[in-house]
């Protein structure tokens, strides 16, 4: 039986390899009919833009923003952002949306029900900022690319879940290199990162 006050709410507690316990928040769900599913089937999705965008707690911490009106995560999805946040700990994730608050992502057909999302590149001097034109166009500008923490953060997304990205393998010095797990480019993928197949080691504890 879950407890009246954690009704309709879903409460995040980051355990740290040295036994720490970091309280992320309470946040509330928003129990919507699946997009794209059979009806009565519903997804718990959770608004970015309600979640606190930075956290510190020793050497623990995360800053990220929201560049996108698809600001809804699901539950398990928040839990996993959660957990490669604070892998790296870094304070420039700019995030460019999950789903709409229905569960949609129009004009995308791939981020639904807060499975899927996208992130800026990150750039070398960790800049974090909003808007049209602030994503980092590895193309145009390779060498402002981050490599090594943006491999990191990669490979922070892959463990916490999402099994496959989408981006862009870029000339620097005339030398290809290839982020971790992007084999290849994908078209319009040279100034984000898309993250999918969604497959967690998931538990859910009730009170």
């Amino acid at each position: 039986m879950i407890k009246k006050e954690f009704k309709d709410k879903y409460k995040y507690v980051y355990k740290d390899s040295k036994g720490g316990q970091h309280e992320l928040g309470e946040f509330r769900i928003y129990k919507t009919q699946k997009y794209k599913g059979p009806k009565g089937e519903t997804v718990n999705l959770i608004n970015l833009e309600e979640v606190p965008k930075s956290y510190k707690k020793g050497k623990y911490q995360y800053h990220f923003n929201v560049d996108s009106p698809r600001s809804y995560v699901n539950e398990r999805t928040l839990a996993s952002f959660f957990g490669a946040m604070l892998e790296v700990n870094y304070l420039d994730i700019g995030c460019n949306g999950f789903s709409h608050k229905d569960g949609s992502s129009k004009p995308s057909k791939s981020h639904i029900n807060g499975n899927n999302g996208d992130f800026k590149y990150l750039r070398i001097d960790k800049a974090l900022e909003c808007g049209s034109g602030t994503s980092l166009n590895i193309i145009k500008s390779p060498d402002s690319l981050d490599y090594k923490r943006q491999n990191k953060w990669n490979d922070a997304l892959y463990k916490f879940g999402w099994k496959s990205m989408l981006g862009w393998t870029y000339l620097s010095k005339g030398k290809k290199k290839y982020l971790n797990h992007i084999p290849h480019n994908t078209k319009n993928h040279y100034h984000h990162l898309h993250i999918q197949h969604y497959e967690p080691l998931y538990k859910e504890i009730k009170e």
